[in-house]
Order: C-alpha cells, then structure tokens, then sequence
C-alpha cells in the first residue's frame, strides 16, 4: 500500500469518525435541551406545588443535565483531537505538495539553465571557429608532391598517384572519424541537456 494510499484511507477514517463523534454531538446537544425544557417544567410545578416529590424531580434533571453535559465534554474532546488529526494529515499533504512542486521546478530550472549554459558557449564556439576552416589541409602533400600549396593534383599525371590515393584516403579516414566522434558528442550534449537534438 502507498503512502498516498496510507494516507487516503486514513483521512476516510478520521472524517468518518468525525461525522459520528458531530452525530453525537447533536444528540447530547438535543438530549440537554430536552431536559434543560423538563428541568423548567419542575421548576414550575414546584412553585405550585412545593412537595419533596416536585423537589426530587427537579434534582433528577440537575444530575442528568450534569452527566450529560460531561458526555458532551468527552465527545467535544474527541472532536478536537480528530480535527487535529485531519488538520495535521491536510498540513503534511500541502507539504508534500509544495516540496514535490518545488523539485519539479528545480528540474526544470536546471535543465534550462544547462541548455542555456550549451547556447552561450555554442555562440561562442561559432565566434572561435569561424574564418579557421582547415581547406588548407593538404598542402604538405602539395609541397611534398612539389606543388605550390595554390596548385592542384594532375590526375593525368602518373607521379601524382600516390599522392592523389594517399589524399583520398586520408580525407575517406578523416571524415569518417570525425563523424563518429560528431556521433558521440552529440550523444554526450543529448545526455547533458535531457533532450534530442
């Protein structure tokens, strides 16, 4: 059984007892009335007619009214003590309301500013990068190959080959590394910012 669960049947318990112990109440509450209006009668009968039975009738309603009173007393005290029962379990619900409100907040907070964090130094990255392009990349193939670095391979010449495969290869070789190195810290900025990009 869940806490929530727990805490559900525990409350329909409280307030269940809580309409009875108020049931109660009410009746004690009628009952003194009852006899508070029997009590008023006595009082009358014996202005008419002072007898020791009149007397005895009235001191009856003066001990029932007492006791009753004392009944209503204890249930009045169970009711507090219920109503702050339910009051208490209202309270660490609200709590636990307002904590659980407060994590989620902090969670999306957290991953907003960690997006952002990625947005300002991605800006800045493209600020670094720009203008640094490697199109330069072969030109110690070219020098080796004795061409100038603004000269291109003849691919009719047959002393070029070597060159032109050796090129070919490594640009084959480097792209493809750097797309699986692109692939991983792609997957690293996903994990980071709890998003797919």
């Amino acid at each position: 059984m869940g806490l929530f669960t727990k805490k559900t049947t525990e409350m329909e318990a409280l307030e269940a007892k809580q309409g009875k112990l108020q049931e109660k109440s009410q009746e004690l509450q009628t009952k003194i009335n009852k006899i508070q209006t029997g009590l008023a009668i006595a009082e009358t009968n014996l202005l008419v007619d002072e007898t020791a039975a009149n007397k005895k009738q009235i001191d009856k309603f003066k001990v029932a009214i007492e006791k009753t009173q004392k009944e209503l007393e204890v249930v009045g005290a169970e009711l507090s003590e219920v109503a702050s029962q339910i009051g208490a379990i209202n309270e660490a619900e609200r709590q636990a309301e307002i904590e659980e409100a407060a994590d989620a907040l902090e969670q999306e907070l957290y991953r907003a500013h960690k997006q952002k964090l990625l947005e300002n130094e991605v800006d800045a990255l493209k600020n670094k990068l720009y203008g640094a392009s490697g199109f330069n990349y072969n030109a110690n193939m070219k020098r080796l190959a004795g061409l100038r670095s603004t000269e291109e391979f003849d691919y009719s010449d047959p002393s070029h080959a070597p060159f032109i495969e050796a090129t070919t290869k490594a640009n084959t070789s480097g792209v493809v590394r750097a797309q699986k190195d692109f692939e991983k810290l792609m997957a690293e900025i996903e994990r980071f910012v709890e998003m797919k990009l």
